[in-house]
């Protein structure tokens, strides 16, 4: 091909990108802005994140609503277990209630005696949209109506009861586990490397109580130190345990 036709093709080219390679971006920009104004409420499929260590319940996959409560790029690094959905047990999942947290503590607060200010039915409504229902209703649930038992030992360990019910949704899948349905065991406390039995959900609250207390003598101040610890959980989970109990903590 003749060099004067290659540079007059050449030529149009250039000018073609000129007028079409904007508007070729402003498009993209477009569709970006549209999927970020879309993604969010979309069912994303996620891979469920649970408490490993001693205390560990199996990771399932599930599916989750999310609207927008966090940047979805990360939202791995917030959404706490969800037990496995079947067909007769839909729920709202975590990040679609109507109520914003209540609480904007950081991983490093040293919040764990600091007292609640709440009644037992405010902690019980905060505690019933974080557990899932079962064929409908929530009563099955161990968590169900127990703010009242959370907030009177709290009191007498001087430990802030959301801590107990934050720290006890995450080791417990939100009260699904077979530990938690079967044993009443709803803090991941484990006895000879198997989950310990509780004649009642009480008396679990006030084992885990007492395991706080005394990380906090150890000056164990906050949730990270307490987690990073290895002495609730493993510390190879640490990052993941302590996200997701300050996700928790903070819509109470």
């Amino acid at each position: 091909m003749p060099l004067t036709i290659i540079n007059a093709q050449l030529g149009c080219s250039k000018k073609f990108l000129k007028k079409c390679a904007p508007q070729r971006i402003i498009k993209e920009k477009v569709k970006e802005t549209a999927l970020k104004k879309i993604i969010p409420t979309t069912m994303i499929v996620a891979e469920s994140l649970g408490s490993f260590a001693g205390h560990a319940q199996n990771i399932n996959k599930t599916l989750l609503a999310y609207n927008g409560l966090y940047d979805t790029k990360n939202i791995t690094q917030y959404v706490p277990f969800l037990p496995k959905i079947k067909n007769e047990d839909i729920f709202p999942p975590l990040g679609s209630f109507d109520f914003l947290p209540r609480n904007n503590f950081k991983k490093n607060s040293e919040c764990l005696r600091e007292p609640y200010n709440g009644t037992p039915e405010l902690l019980d409504y905060f505690i019933e949209n974080l557990i899932p229902k079962r064929k409908g209703k929530k009563d099955y649930n161990p968590f169900y109506q127990k703010g009242k038992s959370f907030i009177e030992i709290g009191k007498k360990y001087n430990i802030n009861p959301a801590v107990l019910v934050a720290i006890g949704m995450q080791e417990s899948a939100r009260g699904t586990s077979y530990a938690a349905i079967r044993k009443n065991n709803i803090g991941g406390i484990t006895l000879k490397k198997d989950h310990a039995e509780f004649k009642t959900v009480e008396e679990c609250i006030e084992s885990m109580a007492e395991v706080i207390d005394k990380r906090l003598k150890e000056n164990y101040n906050s949730i990270e130190a307490i987690g990073k610890s290895g002495k609730y959980c493993d510390k190879s989970a640490s990052d993941l345990w302590i996200k997701n109990v300050m996700f928790f903590l903070n819509k109470m």
